[in-house]
This record gives C-alpha cells, structure tokens and sequence, in this order.
C-alpha cells in the first residue's frame, strides 16, 4: 500500500478521523499539545500534517523538520518512542528555528515522540508536547506508542 502524501491530509474523512486521533491522545496523555509529522522520503523532511492543541494548528501544520531534527525527528530515526524534559536546552537534540518559536510560544519544554509505522515501514512521527516539568515514564512510552498504532490505523 502506497503512504499517503503529506497533501493527502488537507482533505477529507483522513484528515477527521487523524485530528479525532489525536485529540483523544492529548486529552489522555494530558498534554498541551499532539502533532503529527509525516515522512517526505523525496525532500528528505518531516512535515506537519495535523496537531492539536490551545490556539488550533496556525504556525504547525506545513512547518517541516530535516531529518533527525527534534524528537519527531528521533524517534522516526532511532524507530522508538523517545522523551526529553526540556527539548529548548537539550543538546543531544537539534530543533528548527519555527519550532523552537512555537513552543517557546506556548509554554512548551517537554517532548515525547513516537514513530508511525505501516506495512512494516515508519511513515511519520506522533508527537506529544507539554509545558516544564513534565516527565513521560516506561508506561506513559508505551501507551505512546499505542496512541502512534492507533494514527497509523486512521489514516490507513
């Protein structure tokens, strides 16, 4: 089965049931926001294709990551879910002058991202993000990474 596009999102029932997806996660994982990245194999990039959150997806969706650039980016690389208490002072992790604008924005530090897997291939990143002093232990991982299966059944 052929991945949808990141175009492929801007429409229709897809888009819905995506933004439906990620709403119940960020109201279950109690978190100021949830955005989903998908892979741009050709330019080589994550792009924002969807996010919830306090003052709706203006300045997300479209954005894109270079590859391996924030949690999105790590989590798509290294093929599971993975966190930082602080993505704007980690230095194990490079973040997009847009992102950095955003969360610093709307009081974001903590990072937890998770990859979108279908056929076998990861497509994309889920992505969870919330203000200081959030910790994202084993279990609240693994539910992530739930919460990613449960994306990549919608779009599917």
């Amino acid at each position: 089965m052929e991945s949808p596009s990141p175009a492929s999102f801007a429409y229709g029932a897809v888009v819905q049931a995506t933004q439906r997806v990620l709403a119940a996660a960020r109201t279950e994982l109690g978190v100021k926001r949830t955005a989903l990245f998908w892979l741009d194999e050709v330019a080589g990039c994550l792009a924002c294709v969807a996010t919830t959150g306090v003052g709706g997806a203006e300045g997300w969706v479209g954005q894109t990551l270079a590859a391996g650039v924030g949690m999105a980016g790590r989590a798509v690389r290294e093929g599971h879910p993975v966190w930082t208490p602080d993505l704007l002072a980690d230095p194990r992790v490079p973040i997009s002058a847009w992102l950095r604008e955003r969360m610093e924005a709307e009081g974001l530090r903590a990072v937890a991202a998770a990859p979108v897997r279908m056929g076998g291939a990861t497509r994309g990143a889920l992505g969870f993000l919330d203000g200081p002093g959030r910790t994202f232990d084993d279990e609240d991982l693994g539910r992530i990474e739930t919460l990613a299966d449960e994306v990549a059944k919608a779009v599917s």
